[in-house]
Parts: C-alpha cells; sequence; structure tokens
C-alpha cells in the first residue's frame, strides 16, 4: 500500500506566504472601502436606492424580469406569470423605510395580474417595434365608439332580468299594456274599435343541481274603449318536470290549460253569433329519454281534454255546442341517430285516438276517429346561426262514420332559427294539424300554418320587426266546400327604454277568403309599454 506523503512548508515559505496575504487584504479591505465611498456619494447624489452586496437597483432589476417575461410572452408562448421574485421586490419595497407608494403599487399590480397565456402585460415592459407588431395582429375593424364615450345598454332578454327569488325558484312576471285600434270589413259589414289590451305573463324556473321545474303563462284582457267589437280573452300556463333519473334516463311531466275564443272566421263558428264559443283546453303529458351511444330514443304520452262554451246569439239567445267535447290521447315514439352534436336525423311515428264525449253528434255522425302518423327530419344544432328542427311526413284519420270520409295529407312540422348577420335573426314556424268538422257530410280539413319573423337590431336598444303568415286549410273531397286561404303581415318596433322598460309599436294586416264564403280583412294598429322585473 502506498503510503501518504505530505508536503510542510518550510519557515521561510511560510513567512513570505503570510506577507502575501497580508499585502492581498490590505489591498481588498481599501478597494471596499473605496467602492463602498463612492456608493454613498452616489446615493446621496442621485437618491437611487441600494441593496448592499447585491450590487443592482430596484429599477434595474424590475426592467430586467420584465423585458424578459415580455419577450417570452409576446407571440403565446409563455403565460405571463408572477414570479417569486416579484413577491421579494414588493417585500424588499415594503421593508425600505423610504420605499415610495408608487413603487409598492407596481408591483402589488404585476402580482395580481390574471394568469393569462400568451398575454403581454403592461406596455411598459416591452419595446415599442413589439408593441406595434402586436398591434397589427389585432382585430382591425373594431365597433366604433360613440361620440359622448357612453356605454351600450344591456340586452332585455329574460335573463338579464333579475326577477325574484322563491327559495330555489326563480319568478320573472311581465307587465304589457297597450292600446290598440282595430278595423275589420267584410262582404256585409265594416266594425272599427279602439280597445284596452292588458297581458300579464311570467315564469318561474327552478335553480337546482338536480331536475329542473319551468312553468310559463300568460293571460289577456280586452275592454273596448270605443266603438263596436267582440272582446276576446285568452289565457295559456304550461308547467315542464324534467327529472334525472338513473342509467341516464330522463323523464318528463307536463300539464297545461288554455282558454280562447273561436275565432268568427273558424269554418266552424256559428254563423250569426256576437260572441263564439269559448275553448277550454286541458293537458297532460309523460316523456321518457334515452341515449344509447349515438342513439337517441324518446316516447311521449300526451292526454288532452277539449270542452266548448255556449255561443251567443246577437239577439241574446245561446246555442249549445256541447256535443263537440273530446277527449283525445296521442302516443309519439322517435329515434334519432346523432351524426354530430350538431346534426340528429331522426324518424318519428304516432298513433292516436279522439272519443267524443256524446258518440253521435247534432247532424247523425259518429265523429270518433284514430290517427296515423309517421314523419322523417333533422335536428339541428350550430349554435346561434342556426338551430332548430325541420320534419315531413304522412297523416291519416279515420273516422268511426263509414260515411264520412277519411282525412289525409302530407304533413310539414318544424321550427328553424337562422342569423345571417349578428343582430338579425329569422325564425320560421311551420306546423300541419286536423281540424275536424261540425257540418253535416264533412269530415273536416288539414291545416297548415307557417308563421316567420325577421327581427333586426337598429340600435342597441331598438329592435325592428317583420312578420309573415299564411294558412291553408285543404278539405277532405266529399265536403261541398272551397278550401281556405289566410294571409297577414306584420311590423314593429320595439325601444328598451331600460332593462326593466319598453315601448312597443306594432301594425298588421289579416286577410281570410274562401270560395263562395269569407272574404275578411282586419287591421291593427297598437302603441304600448312592457314592465319586467
Amino acid at each position: 500500500m502506498r503510503k501518504r506523503i505530505t508536503h510542510k512548508p518550510t519557515t521561510k515559505a511560510a513567512l513570505r506566504m503570510g506577507c502575501g496575504l497580508g499585502v492581498s487584504g490590505i489591498c481588498l479591505l481599501t478597494t471596499l472601502s473605496m467602492a463602498h465611498a463612492q456608493t454613498i456619494s452616489a446615493e446621496q447624489d442621485s437618491g437611487a436606492e441600494t441593496y448592499g452586496l447585491r450590487g443592482t437597483t430596484t429599477a434595474e432589476t424590475s426592467e430586467t424580469r420584465a423585458q424578459a417575461r415580455a419577450a417570452a410572452t409576446l407571440y403565446g408562448a409563455l403565460p405571463a406569470i408572477p414570479t417569486a421574485s416579484d413577491s421579494s421586490d414588493l417585500a424588499d419595497v415594503e421593508d425600505e423605510p423610504n420605499a415610495t407608494i408608487a413603487a409598492q403599487e407596481s408591483v402589488r399590480a404585476r402580482e395580481s395580474s390574471e394568469i393569462t397565456t400568451g398575454s403581454i402585460g403592461l406596455d411598459s415592459d416591452i419595446s415599442q417595434a413589439d408593441q406595434d407588431f402586436a398591434d397589427s395582429l389585432a382585430r382591425q375593424n373594431g365597433r366604433v365608439e360613440s361620440i359622448d364615450g357612453l356605454e351600450a345598454n344591456p340586452a332585455t332578454d329574460a335573463d338579464s332580468v333579475p326577477g325574484f327569488t322563491l327559495g330555489t325558484l326563480t319568478l320573472r312576471p311581465t307587465l304589457n299594456q297597450r292600446a290598440v285600434h282595430e278595423s275589420i270589413r267584410n262582404v256585409f259589414s265594416t266594425t272599427s274599435r279602439v280597445y284596452s289590451e292588458t297581458t300579464v305573463s311570467g315564469t318561474l324556473d327552478s335553480n337546482w343541481s338536480r331536475h329542473q321545474l319551468s312553468i310559463n303563462g300568460s293571460g289577456t284582457l280586452q275592454e273596448n274603449l270605443s266603438g263596436t267589437g267582440t272582446e276576446s280573452p285568452s289565457a295559456n300556463i304550461d308547467a315542464a318536470l324534467r327529472l334525472d333519473m338513473i342509467n341516464d334516463i330522463t323523464a318528463t311531466l307536463g300539464a297545461g290549460y288554455s282558454y280562447s275564443q273561436e275565432s268568427r272566421t273558424d269554418p266552424n263558428a256559428i254563423s250569426g253569433a256576437d260572441t263564439q264559443s269559448g275553448i277550454h283546453e286541458t293537458r297532460a303529458s309523460i316523456g321518457l329519454q334515452k341515449s344509447l351511444g349515438i342513439l337517441r330514443g324518446t316516447t311521449t304520452l300526451e292526454l288532452t281534454r277539449t270542452l266548448y262554451g255556449d255561443a251567443t246569439l246577437a239577439n241574446g239567445g245561446t246555442v249549445l255546442v256541447d256535443d263537440r267535447d273530446t277527449l283525445g290521447g296521442e302516443l309519439t315514439t322517435r329515434v334519432g341517430y346523432a351524426v354530430s352534436p350538431a346534426l340528429v336525423p331522426f324518424l318519428e311515428a304516432s298513433v292516436g285516438r279522439e272519443n267524443y264525449d256524446q258518440k253521435i253528434d247534432s247532424t247523425g255522425s259518429e265523429r270518433s276517429s284514430t290517427s296515423y302518423g309517421i314523419r322523417a327530419g333533422a335536428e339541428l344544432d350550430f349554435g346561434e346561426k342556426l338551430n332548430g328542427e325541420i320534419a315531413a311526413g304522412y297523416l291519416r284519420r279515420r273516422l268511426d262514420d263509414a260515411s264520412l270520409n277519411d282525412i289525409s295529407g302530407l304533413t310539414l312540422d318544424g321550427e328553424l332559427n337562422w342569423s345571417p348577420l349578428r343582430g338579425t335573426t329569422i325564425n320560421v314556424g311551420l306546423a300541419t294539424t286536423v281540424e275536424s268538422s261540425t257540418s253535416a257530410g264533412e269530415a273536416g280539413a288539414i291545416v297548415y300554418e307557417l308563421d316567420s319573423t325577421l327581427t333586426h337590431e337598429i340600435h342597441s336598444a331598438v329592435v325592428a320587426r317583420l312578420g309573415a303568415t299564411l294558412e291553408y286549410q285543404d278539405f277532405d273531397a266529399g265536403s261541398n266546400r272551397g278550401n281556405q286561404h289566410s294571409y297577414g303581415a306584420s311590423t314593429g318596433l320595439t325601444w328598451s327604454i331600460n332593462r326593466y322598460l319598453d315601448l312597443d309599436a306594432d301594425a298588421s294586416y289579416e286577410r281570410t277568403t274562401e270560395s263562395g264564403g269569407t272574404d275578411e280583412r282586419t287591421t291593427r294598429l297598437s302603441l304600448g309599454l312592457t314592465l319586467r322585473r
């Protein structure tokens, strides 16, 4: 094993080494003293803050770190995250007795900034050339602000109104009051009136973590102020309870009620009646929905009870029409295939039964019937640009009375919302229904309805509307009456004074014609206020 050899310095060598160290120490102390004196002198002249042996100032440290972060985050490479050294800067600035308030606020502002990927930070942290380049990448055609610099009015949709909190429910009531001038001209006479129309409506929605309850209702009263005409009250309420069950099954329970008066232009209206029959309709439904991968399955059962009131004649007499009271039910099943979250084609089949309270009505006919239908369509959800559903199919209603023809035909149903431009929305609704007849020897008609509305936001607080309606009643081939056409147009403006109050102005025109029968024109002008909470 090799021995370790230790070299010991001689006395003379040790003496020379000690002298060298002594001279070096003296020189080092002299240099530090001179540097310290110069630093103190500079501090007294310029007032710059120093950090002892760190050899730098607060301004130099902050600028260096800010430029490094700005260079790294200018093009989205790194998030602008406050570093630990920024916190130490704040501690040092707060501990320094001569620190200024502005310096403390500057450090706090950097620490409280949001952690945003790709953010640039303060403009002073980067060079002007980099800032100009970053600005060139931003949007160049921004909205021109108002001359006086006022903020735009908030949106006036129902969700922007706070409403009233009732436990876990939110109530949003609405009151609409308007004055309407109405003129009706037909083959025999012309009537005109000015009336007051009051509408109370509201929504009640739940704020539950699971399940959902939604109730919507409205009621309208009319009162003639001058002229002659029929006052037509109406009411409607619907409630839906969604239950989130096990295995991704959703159940929906629904109930509703509506009241309206039969129109004078309806084919079943009582001729010569001063007030047509009031229609009471009560609804109840239950539905189940289940998703199996890309398949969507829905089954719904709906029951409807319809009651008809008496019609009042001009001489004060009444006409009983209770033989039209019915109880109906319909079972509908839909199967959809999710091509994507935005497109779901589907097939739908339905079967229904309608029973009259009186098996044989006043015309001697058995009008109870069984209905069958099939539809094919698609659900669309492309966000705000395009959403809704559209379907086409075939419907057939077979009456119990063999002497009456079956009612059958093609069907078109759906609703589409399209926004070609921001602030502009086009809504198109299609519906196909079957209406039974009360005339002897007539089975009824298929009714096709089209309702379209164009809304355009002229200003953040002013919305313009254009509307068009079309209705076509196609009677069965065995009836001796011509088909009925009804079309109309409307326009209006809504000025949102604030999110609680709107000013509405509307004008509409409607014409209903039937070969050899009805020819009626109705014009309405209205002005009103809508109050929300």
